[in-house]
């Protein structure tokens, strides 16, 4: 026992003295390696840190040893990945140890701020071996490599630019299109979208087709290009300039932006008159009811506060009282145009400024555009304030309503109604008649038609070819054309009508008539494709009289081609032919009918009435009237007969005249010198210098003892003039009252407009009474048969009365003014306050009733009173 208690110190003085021998003992290999490193001798160090491994696999310090052998940088070894590797390992193994080992490895010195202070190393020089590459593979190696690298967020940050770098170098839909696929969350992902989109978009329409616009919206409903690509469609579909395309349009693109623009000029693309029941379904929305009920009716200013305001033919306020100054010419009111051109600028009806600055000048181009005419600058502006050009033009007209051309720098351009450029400015000149479109440069004409001008929208190429020395519309549509010394004529699709050839052209109501350099004539039917040459032409449409030979060809080009008959000689008795062969006569009527008559006989046209007329043959001291259609209506023994109207006609005998019906019955008896036309229901006569008239329905007669024609005023009165003064007479000649009036005027059935003694009065013609005295004078606001509206002065005062209706406003008024329309009037009254100096005007509806009252000084009252009818 003594012994060991003398062994046991013994023993710990041993083991304290062999401690460190042992800890060498424990990492000699690794101590080796590392000495050998710091030598830089690497082939040794790495052979020993590679046993040390290989003795134990599960060894921090010798994965340290090797993770700074290949990350020494003298070390040609040196590699970065490698270090990184074996770092790992180091730290995966030493947090495998214990306490008591980490004690140990710290006198290595080895702990785990020293690993991690060599990972960051590490993690720093693959950063920057990343960045000297800067290529998006590197950044992308060295964060799959480093994961734990405190470079990580900047490596992505570098990795996402170059790789956007690469995408703008690229620049192609399908570059952005990956690299957003691949870094959605990237710094550049908004605008790598955005170029992604441009160019998928630019791409998608490079052909800039129809076809490829509507495809784009089609495959990407939510691009952001899509508003560009939708008005592409609005401008390339509504290029032909007619309402079929904007109305398929707006069916199509309910939503579109271009919406508005397409509806607007549509709406003016329409005819004037369509009610509302009848517009499109894609224009019954309420704006535009709005703006087509304001269009219908007239405007009417007024003065409120010191500014102008305007009302419909209700009262109704349309425009607010918000307009500073007016032109005089808007102050009578019954204002229709669908504009009002103001000081400051044009207004549409329903407020809208569509053009705002000083206006010397407005032209209405139609199609809702207006040629305006500023101080500076002349623009073509829509009635809707839509600017098909923004900047300033010489001159502009429509091409048939459906395209624009417009004048800048003296050469003329085309474009369409929503503004694209069709064909640009360098034309002489440039005009429509009807579908074609005539272009003009120095000197030299070309044609097309407004659809092969309108395809230019959707890229198809233009494609003139003849050139012509000069062209001229014709009428029916036609296109005279002269090229060098040849001369032809083309249809409204630029079809052949008369094949160019060295002729004179001239236009006729069939086609054309030429004239050959032999002098024969050539007649172009362009409705029967026929081209008949002939020695001589004589045109009375509908007929055409054509010698070929000693031969004359009657022809009726409206009915047929071929001659409807041959002549010795042929002439023309108003639409009548007649034709001459051996020994007869055959008149020809429009209606087919051919009448024989024997050569003695000669042949008058009678002219009718409207589109009635009349053919008189006279043939053994007897004439005969026969209808248009070739039906004989009577005959006698006449030296000439006129048509009267109404049935009737004026024969006469000797210069004495008379009446008969249209089968021969005589009416009047031939002894008057002259007999008028028929006129509602009477005939006047004239017999010695003496005037009378005939009821041809009633069958009275008054006879000719009167100084002045005769009017009939009601189914009892007439209106005569005997010893100076007119009068009235019933029809049985007996007078009706003394003559006394210096004029007669119709007011109604009863009651007669007559003046005597310088004034006005509405006398009662059965009564003899006078109704309304005292008139100095009157102005009519209709005047029909059946009704008069007038306004009254009497005694300085003013009234409205109407000849059925009686007193519309009383004569009570300082001044009155219908500044409305003669079919719906809308009465200015005023009555002045001489002591407070002040003007009461008030408005009243056609029918008297109040609409408005406004109280006005001089100043204000000369601002809105209307002074110019």
């Amino acid at each position: 026992m003594k012994r060991w208690r003398l062994i046991k110190p013994l023993t710990i003085v041993c083991l304290a003295l062999l401690a460190p021998v042992c800890l060498w003992a424990q990492f000699a290999p690794e101590r080796a390696a590392w000495s050998n490193l710091s030598r830089h001798k690497w082939e040794r160090a790495y052979e020993q840190g590679r046993k040390a491994l290989h003795r134990d696999s599960v060894n921090a310090t010798a994965n340290y040893v090797m993770a700074s052998y290949f990350f020494a940088p003298e070390n040609p070894a040196f590699q970065v990945d490698s270090a990184y590797r074996y770092t790992l390992a180091a730290q995966a193994d030493y947090r495998h140890t214990s306490p008591r080992q980490r004690d140990r490895l710290k006198r290595f010195p080895l702990d785990s701020l020293i690993l991690l202070r060599l990972r960051g190393q590490i993690d720093s020089a693959a950063f920057g071996r990343a960045r000297k590459l800067h290529t998006e593979k590197a950044y992308v190696d060295f964060l799959v490599s480093f994961p734990a690298a405190q470079q990580q967020g900047e490596a992505r940050d570098l990795r996402d630019e170059v790789a956007f770098e690469q995408a703008v170098t690229d620049n192609t839909y399908q570059a952005f299109g990956h690299y957003l696929a691949r870094y959605p969350n990237a710094r550049q992902a908004a605008e790598a979208r955005s170029r992604y989109e441009q160019l998928l978009y630019e791409a998608s329409t490079r052909d800039q087709h129809l076809s490829s616009y509507e495809q784009f919206v089609h495959d990407h409903p939510d691009s952001p290009y899509r508003a560009e690509a939708e008005r592409n469609i609005f401008e390339i579909a509504t290029a032909a300039g007619t309402a079929e395309p904007f109305i398929a349009f707006l069916e199509k693109y309910p939503h579109s932006r271009e919406r508005i623009g397409a509806r607007n000029l549509l709406y003016h693309l329409l005819p004037e008159d369509l009610t509302v029941e009848q517009l499109p379904p894609v224009l019954q929305q309420d704006s535009l009811n709005r703006v087509r009920v304001a269009d219908q009716g007239y405007l009417v200013p007024f003065l409120h506060k010191g500014h102008f305001g305007f009302m419909d033919e209700d009262g109704k306020e349309v425009l607010d009282a918000a307009i500073d100054e007016l032109e005089s010419e808007y102050l009578c009111g019954n204002i229709h145009e669908d504009i009002l051109i103001l000081p400051n600028g044009i207004m549409a009806r329903n407020g809208v400024m569509i053009y705002r600055g000083a206006v010397s000048g407005v032209e209405d181009l139609g199609a809702g555009f207006l040629l305006v005419q500023g101080d500076a600058c002349t623009r073509v502006v829509h009635k809707t304030g839509f600017i098909p050009l923004d900047s300033c033009v010489q001159d502009a007209r429509m091409l048939s309503s459906r395209l624009l051309a417009i004048r800048t720098n003296d050469h003329w351009s085309v474009r369409t109604l929503a503004g694209r450029l069709l064909l640009g400015a360098s034309w002489d000149d440039v005009q429509a008649a009807g579908n074609v479109v005539i272009l003009k440069k120095n000197e030299k004409y070309w044609l097309t038609t407004l659809e092969q001008v309108a395809c230019i929208a959707d890229q198809q190429p233009l494609g003139l070819r003849d050139v012509f020395n000069d062209v001229k519309p014709w009428p029916n549509g036609l296109i005279w054309f002269r090229a060098g010394s040849h001369e032809g004529v083309l249809g409204q699709h630029l079809d052949i009508q008369v094949p160019a050839r060295q002729q004179r052209l001239a236009p006729a109501f069939f086609g054309a008539l030429a004239t050959t350099a032999d002098t024969r004539q050539i007649l172009y039917d362009t409705r029967h494709k026929t081209a008949d040459p002939y020695d001589s032409v004589a045109v009375n449409e509908p007929w055409v009289a054509a010698k070929a030979g000693y031969t004359w060809h009657l022809l009726l080009p409206m009915r047929q081609a071929i001659a409807i008959a041959d002549y010795d000689s042929l002439y023309m008795a108003g639409p009548f032919a007649v034709g001459v062969r051996n020994d007869s006569l055959f008149a020809h009527m429009t209606s087919g009918a051919v009448l024989p008559f024997e050569v003695g006989a000669r042949i008058e046209f009678v002219p009718g009435q409207d589109s009635s007329a009349f053919l008189a043959v006279d043939f053994n001291k007897a004439r005969t009237v026969y209808n248009r259609d070739g039906h004989k209506l009577f005959g006698g023994a006449y030296d000439r007969i006129q048509y009267a109207g109404q049935g009737l006609f004026i024969v006469s005998r000797k210069e004495k005249k008379g009446l008969v019906t249209d089968d021969g019955k005589p009416v009047l008896p031939i002894e008057y010198d002259a007999i008028g036309s028929a006129s509602n229901g009477t005939v006047s006569l004239l017999r010695a210098m003496k005037f009378g008239m005939f009821d041809i329905v009633r069958k009275k007669l008054i006879k000719p003892l009167y100084a002045k024609n005769l009017q009939p005023y009601n189914d009892q009165a007439i209106v005569s003039f005997k010893e100076g003064h007119y009068g009235f007479i019933g029809w049985d000649n007996n007078m009706l009252g003394d003559f006394d009036f210096a004029e007669v005027k119709a007011w109604n059935d009863s009651v007669a407009l007559v003046k005597k003694d310088g004034h006005w009065m509405l006398y009662n013609i059965a009564t003899h009474t006078v109704v309304l005295d005292n008139i100095k004078g009157y102005e009519l606001i209709r005047d029909t048969p059946t009704e008069k509206l007038a306004i009254i002065r009497q005694d300085g005062r003013y009234g409205v009365l109407h000849s059925r209706r009686g007193t519309i406003i009383p004569i009570t008024y300082s001044d009155i003014v219908n500044v409305g329309s003669a079919e719906i009037p809308m009465y200015f009254t005023e009555k002045h306050v001489e002591e407070a100096s002040l003007f009461v005007v008030i408005y009243y509806s056609h029918d008297g009733q109040l609409i408005r009252k406004e109280v006005y000084d001089q100043d204000a009252y000369e601002k809105i009173y209307c002074s110019d009818l």
